[in-house]
């Protein structure tokens, strides 16, 4: 029993800050999964809004932009890990850091097994007419190498994610370059059919969910240097690159498309993505494809699992939830319970899931719940950034009006998003909230009973 008490040690030592700009960075990029979120977001901006749909992702890109400003200058403030619960934790109440840090478990490990799931759809699908893989087995491939990167610690994981998101950039920019060289260098202009505003704002709905990966920045705050710099930065950074890449490819796409004059085939194809890379690539669009299914699935979930375990991590330092999952492995200073509780929970989530259901089905059902949690978690950043500064609205004016205008934009979009989406979704994702309020009930009531005083949540 000593020996393994040994390899534990106190959070009292906290996270050693052993990352940089880069490596949060391409972190936070692997995070989007840029190529999953091409067969799934931009597919269904493309399908409603067709040749508009560039412009729609770059709409979406500044929707997006404007909780990012909100995170960059809370990030400013907190250079501690947890993130948006600790923003809610400090600036709100405890009670409404700990719903806070519930919905984010929530949002990152649906967002986290929805990019495992959109790895296991493409994987299974470009192999079958050569091998049939079950969904199962698809999954143990992504999940292992994603589940080994976490327990590693954060140093490893990131210089992975520098690597392999270095490749997948380069692999964007070659199909913006291909699919131009196919049409010939020939340029259309996107804003001569211009869908009707209602198909505009749905169009919209999918494009916020492509430049994400910037959500899973912050909880690991504490463990990168100059945090304070760094995190905002990055978090800034990665959704400009990341949403005009993406709106780039898909312009590039729609381009070949036009040019070839396949743009009908284009938009009835079940996955558009995959059938318009064959016709670019020809022999290589398999390898191509199948790298990207895997380093995707890694990348992308590996981003959301880490932010899980830390935020785990935080609530746990901070005393809302058990102490001992705040414990650190001596040997690599990773939160290694945090970190198998996280794995647990993907597994338990995904296996039943994968025996039994379709595996695309799946992803856009996980995506679009997530969806929602992350809407609720930024609402709640932006109001922790508009309650820091109504204290002292004459000097940080701007940060004032990120932080309203972050509300605003985000309230719209998740009631609307509420108003239009499926009855199993909105039971699921109000059912999650009210959940978080029972337990932290049940927590109040035990440190009352066990203290004899009110808990400080």
């Amino acid at each position: 029993m000593e020996n393994v008490k040994s390899i534990y040690i106190e959070s009292k030592s906290e996270l050693k800050r052993t990352i940089g700009f880069a490596d949060i960075f391409f972190m936070s990029f692997g995070g989007q999964a840029p190529f999953l979120s091409m067969l799934t977001y931009a597919t269904a901006a493309l399908i409603l809004t067709l040749f508009f749909s560039p412009i729609v992702l770059i709409i979406g890109t500044l929707v997006v932009l404007i909780n990012g400003a909100g995170v960059y200058y809370l990030s400013k403030k907190h250079d501690e890990s947890g993130g948006y619960f600790n923003y809610a934790y400090k600036s709100l109440s405890h009670r409404f850091g700990f719903e806070t840090g519930w919905l984010y478990l929530f949002y990152s490990l649906l967002y986290a097994g929805g990019y495992i799931v959109g790895s296991v759809f493409v994987l299974t699908y470009v192999v079958t007419p050569y091998i049939i893989i079950p969904p199962v087995a698809a999954f143990f491939i992504i999940f292992i190498p994603t589940a080994s990167f976490l327990l590693l610690g954060i140093r490893p994981s990131s210089k992975y994610a520098v690597f392999s998101a270095s490749i997948e950039l380069l692999v964007l920019v070659a199909i913006i370059i291909g699919a131009l060289y196919g049409a010939h260098f020939f340029v259309y202009n996107p804003f001569t059919t211009i869908p009707s505003p209602s198909i505009i704002f749905l169009g919209i709905l999918f494009a916020v969910g492509i430049p994400t990966g910037y959500g899973a920045i912050t909880p690991v705050s504490g463990e990168v240097k100059n945090a304070k710099v760094n995190v905002g930065k990055a978090a800034i950074l990665v959704i400009i690159i990341g949403g005009l890449l993406e709106s780039l490819v898909l312009y590039s796409l729609v381009d070949y498309g036009i040019a070839s004059h396949s743009f009908s085939a284009l938009v009835t194809s079940n996955i558009p993505v995959i059938t318009i890379m064959n016709q670019i690539a020809g022999p290589i669009a398999l390898p191509l494809l199948l790298f990207a299914a895997i380093n995707d699935g890694i990348l992308g979930s590996l981003a959301f699992l880490t932010a899980f375990s830390r935020n785990l991590y935080a609530m746990s330092d901070r005393g809302v939830i058990s102490k001992a999952i705040s414990k650190l492995n001596v040997k690599t200073g990773t939160p290694v319970i945090a970190g198998l509780i996280t794995l647990i929970a993907v597994f338990v989530l995904l296996i039943p899931l994968l025996s039994f259901v379709n595996s695309f089905v799946i992803f856009l059902a996980l995506g679009s719940i997530a969806g929602l949690g992350n809407l609720m978690v930024h609402l709640t950043a932006n109001f922790s950034l508009l309650k820091v500064n109504l204290l002292k609205g004459a000097r940080k004016v701007r940060e004032l009006g990120v932080g309203l205008l972050g509300i605003l934009v985000s309230g719209f979009v998740f009631i609307y998003s509420l108003l239009t989406s499926d009855t199993y979704i909105i039971e699921l994702v109000l059912g999650f909230v009210i959940l978080g309020f029972i337990i932290l009930e049940i927590l109040d009531t035990h440190d009352y009973f066990k203290t004899g005083n009110e808990t400080r949540l």
